[in-house]
C-alpha cells in the first residue's frame, strides 16, 4: 500500500515536472491580452488613442525641430519585452535634443542633406510634451495622429505599451 502511494505519487510529480516544461511558460504567463501602442494625457492619465499592435511592429514620430525648424524622423520597434525601443532618428541639421553624441552607442551616417542615427535605445515609455510648433505625428498601422489634433500645445503625454 505504502509502495502504490510512492509509486502513485512518484508519477503524478513526473507527468507535472512534464507538463509544466512542455507548456508552464504559456500556463503561468503574464502575456496575456492584447498588446497596445498608448498616448495618454499627463497627469490626468486619460488615454487619448491607443494602438493595437504586436511585438515587432514599428511606429514612426515625425515633427519638425522648434529651433531649427527643419524636419526630423524617429523610427520605433516594440521588442520581446513590450518595450518601445529607438531604433533610428533622421534630420538634415544637428538641434537640441538630438541624437549625436559619440558616447551614445549610435551609429551615426551623413549623406548630401541628412544625418542618420541608428541606435538601439529601450524605453518602457517616454513623456513628450505636445510642441507648439513642431507638429508631432505619430504613425501606427498606417494610421497618422496629429498630437495637437488630441491635446494642446504645450500638453505632456505619456507614449506607453501596455497588456490589456
Amino acid at each position: 500500500m505504502v509502495l502504490k502511494r510512492v509509486f502513485t505519487t512518484t508519477i503524478l510529480i513526473l507527468l507535472s515536472f512534464f507538463c509544466f516544461t512542455l507548456c508552464g511558460k504559456e500556463l503561468l504567463s503574464v502575456e496575456r491580452g492584447s498588446l497596445f501602442l498608448q498616448i495618454v494625457k499627463q497627469p490626468e492619465n486619460t488615454i487619448l488613442v491607443e494602438f493595437n499592435i504586436e511585438r515587432g511592429d514599428y511606429f514612426y514620430l515625425d515633427y519638425t525641430h522648434s529651433s531649427d525648424l527643419t524636419p526630423v524622423h524617429d523610427i520605433f520597434q516594440i521588442n520581446e519585452q513590450d518595450e518601445i525601443v529607438l531604433l533610428e532618428e533622421d534630420y538634415y541639421w544637428y538641434g537640441a535634443g538630438l541624437e549625436f553624441h559619440p558616447d551614445a552607442n549610435a551609429h551615426i551616417s551623413y549623406d548630401d542633406k541628412k544625418t542618420k542615427v541608428s541606435l538601439y535605445r529601450v524605453f518602457p515609455h517616454f513623456l513628450l510634451r505636445v510642441g507648439r510648433v513642431a507638429g508631432h505625428v505619430i504613425t501606427c498601422k498606417k494610421q497618422r495622429v496629429f498630437l495637437k489634433d488630441i491635446a494642446k500645445g504645450g500638453s505632456l503625454v505619456w507614449i506607453r505599451v501596455i497588456r490589456k
